[in-house]
């Protein structure tokens, strides 16, 4: 009779437990890709950060304007010999699409140059690259930082996840 009375108080907790009620119904989205190329990307010589500096606030003296030029290297190999196909980066943008952020949120950003480094790198747009002749290619961007508005320029550590993707043609 004791063992009843004892654990009554955990029946009636397991008994309120089981009235909270669950979600009916879930949204995931699905990605994935199918390629016809061999090609291996390797960013960054595989590091997972790229450090493009500090700048006081006031070299910040233009909106949406690359500050610093940090080098930014990809290499492709293992491709087809003389492949042809492009580059894409991609991740969350301000409104005019080439400033990355860490949310929309930010005020501040990365930017970055193509190799020709004057032309600024807009989200998902492709740059066309050719292997070499060994399958193998170097590009290198060159990496910067930017503010959406010099009025609002705020100190403090950035960050702008992107991804670097080879497309064949």
């Amino acid at each position: 009779m004791n063992k009843m009375i004892a654990l009554a108080p955990v029946a009636l907790v397991l008994g309120f437990v089981g009235h909270v009620q669950a979600a009916t119904q879930a949204d995931v989205t699905l990605q994935g890709n199918i390629v016809s190329t061999t090609c291996e990307v390797t960013a960054n010589n595989g590091a997972a950060t790229l450090n493009v500096g500090s700048f006081a606030k006031t070299e910040f003296t233009a909106a949406k304007q690359q500050v610093g030029e940090e080098p930014l290297v990809v290499t492709l190999k293992n491709c087809n010999a003389d492949e042809e196909g492009a580059l894409q980066v991609s991740g969350v943008v301000g409104s005019d699409n080439n400033l990355f952020l860490s949310d929309v949120a930010q005020t501040a950003g990365f930017m970055l140059k193509q190799s020709d480094n004057t032309t600024q790198v807009t989200n998902d747009t492709s740059i066309p690259v050719v292997a070499d002749e060994d399958g193998a290619l170097s590009y290198t961007f060159t990496a910067g930082m930017a503010v959406m508005d010099t009025a609002n320029v705020l100190p403090g550590a950035y960050n702008a996840p992107v991804k670097i993707s080879y497309v064949s043609n």
